[in-house]
Order: C-alpha cells, then structure tokens, then sequence
C-alpha cells in the first residue's frame, strides 16, 4: 500500500470521514524529527498501527504543514521499521518502505502509519520505529507546487540547519522531555478516556525506571502529573489533549530560540 492509500485510510479513521489535501501554492516546511534510541512502539486501533514522532521545522520562511500533509525521510536510512515475531525475533527493515508519515500537529509531530495487516504479513504485530541522529522529513512534492522545494534548499536545510537544531534544540531539556511525553502518548489509547488510578502504572510501563533523573525528566514528569489532574484534564478536554499541548509547548518554545538563533536572524 502506498502513501496515498495510507494517507486515505488514515482519514477515514481519524477524521470521521473528512479528507484533506494540502494546499498546491507553496511547499510546506522541511522538518528536523527528534532521535529515539530505543525506539517509539507503534499502537494499533481500527486496523491501523501508529506511532508520533517529535519534530520541528527547520524554514520559518516556508508555510507550516496543513492537516494531513504527507511527509517522506530525507535519508531513508535514519528511519527504522523494527518488527518482533511470533518466534521472539526481531527484525530491522526500511522503514520508509513500509510507513507513510503524516503530520500530526503541525511541524511539532508527525504520524507514523503502517497497516495492522501489513504487519501480520511481515511476522509481527509488535514495531517500533527508530530515529537517527540528525534525521529530517520532506513534504511529499505535490503537483502544481508553484513554490518547490529546491535541492539547493533541501541540501541546506538537511545539512546545516539540522546540524544547528543539534545544539538549540535536540540537546535540550525540553527536548528529553518532549520524548518521553511522545513514549508516553504512544502507550495511551488513541481514543477514549485515561482511567483514574492508571497513571504511574502508564509512566512506568512507558519509562520505566533506567532513565536518570534530569532536568528534562522533571520537566516530563512535572507536565505528566500535571496533566492527570482534574482541573487540566478537563482544560483541555482530556488527558492525552493535555499532554500533546504540554508536548508542543515544549518543542514550540525550542523552535523559536533556534528560528531566533539561524544565521542571519
């Protein structure tokens, strides 16, 4: 199944039947994805599997994604498919062969899509997703672009502002943080609400206990809690909402300090 296909499916589930399609004016942002060592697990509903992905735009000049702008590798090797089968082995495959991307909530996550069924045809009905260091993501090119990407803009933007987002964005607190809320959100139904009583029971299946305590984890966790209580909970009409908004708020604040800090600023 291709991207297109994916992308369809994706909008039927998710979107209660209302299909998008990006705008042809302009191409949107090319953006810098956030690296996962152990990788993102990707959770399945309605026949499809999928995993968020942190990111952050690397062109403010460029217009941010529209709802379910399609998205590519711009290296396909810092994407990795990584499936468990039912004989406990694991298995590593391109994961731009098997996932179509698609943003989330603007330039701050992307969706990591695959079909249930496609995974039982590959062994496994347990994935996750790894990202490399320095990996960034491309708006699939869409047919009367009037304003497209060029290989001048995306060599640049993929290669030396990413480099940059190492130092403004990637190695900060709030980047941890932001990670550990994406690990958290992707454990969480997709739907429905959060229980009472199952939040350290989540965080902990999630986290679990390897991970030293820092700043950026305080921060995560500060923001988790946060987000359990009635009060915020019911501010943002429930807790995942809650979270993607503390999760966002963390990734927009970074992106500002590293649009403020691009040569020529």
């Amino acid at each position: 199944m291709g991207y297109r296909d994916l992308f369809r499916l994706f909008g039927v589930f998710l979107l209660s039947g209302l299909a998008f399609s990006p705008s042809a004016k302009a191409a949107p942002q090319i953006l810098a994805v956030l690296a996962t060592d152990t990788g993102i697990p990707f959770s399945c509903q309605d026949g499809l599997c999928r995993a968020e992905l942190s990111t952050y735009c690397l062109q403010r000049e460029r217009p941010a994604p529209g709802a379910g702008t399609v998205y590519q590798p711009a290296a396909a090797e810092d994407f990795t498919l990584s499936v468990k089968t039912t004989s406990g082995k694991t298995h590593d495959l391109p994961a731009a062969e098997h996932v179509a991307f698609i943003e989330a909530r603007g330039f701050m996550a992307i969706t990591a899509v695959i079909e249930e069924r496609q995974l039982r045809r590959l062994g496994s009905l347990e994935a996750t997703i790894r990202i490399g260091e320095n990996a960034s993501m491309l708006p699939t090119p869409e047919p009367g672009d009037l304003n497209p990407l060029t290989e001048k803009e995306i060599a640049y933007a993929t290669g030396s502002l990413r480099e940059h987002g190492q130092g403004f964005v990637d190695s900060k607190p709030q980047a941890f943080a932001a990670r550990l809320l994406t690990r958290v959100m992707n454990s969480m139904p997709q739907r429905g609400p959060a229980l009472p009583g199952v939040s350290e029971r989540l965080w902990n299946d999630a986290i679990g206990d390897e991970i030293p305590a820092n700043s950026g984890f305080g921060q995560a966790r500060e923001a988790y809690g946060g987000c359990f209580s009635g009060a915020q909970s019911k501010a943002y009409g429930g807790v995942r909402r809650c979270l993607e908004f503390r999760h966002d708020e963390f990734i927009r604040g970074l992106n500002i300090d590293y649009w403020n800090a691009q040569p020529g600023s």
